[in-house]
């Protein structure tokens, strides 16, 4: 009679060239597209959108809770627009609406 075969498999990979082999296709996935020209970066700071903000609508009698929590930003009016200025970096911009007109203050 004849004995089953076995086949040992030792195709084994060390964790560190798996975790290099990663990174590695992850650099040079990020190059060629940046080679490319895939990868757009946006130059015009004065188009950079700073923040998103919403209104909430109270009705009257009605509470609404908000956040104890300061937001690091302060609103002025300036020309009779609203702007808005980040206390960190001193960032100032002007508040629009989605039609890209100055809201007044």
């Amino acid at each position: 009679m004849s004995e089953p075969k076995t086949t040992a498999n030792n195709d084994s990979v060390s964790k560190s060239t798996l975790i290099a082999s990663v990174i590695g296709a992850v650099v040079a996935t990020v190059v060629a597209l940046e080679f490319t020209g895939k990868i757009k970066h946006n130059e015009a700071k004065d188009e950079y959108p700073v923040s998103s903000y919403q209104a909430i609508l109270i009705n009257k009698g009605e509470e609404h809770l908000i956040s104890q929590k300061p937001s690091n930003q302060t609103a002025q009016c300036i020309d009779g627009y609203l702007f808005i200025q980040s206390d960190d970096d001193l960032m100032q911009g002007l508040i629009v609406d989605y039609k890209n007109r100055g809201v007044r203050c």
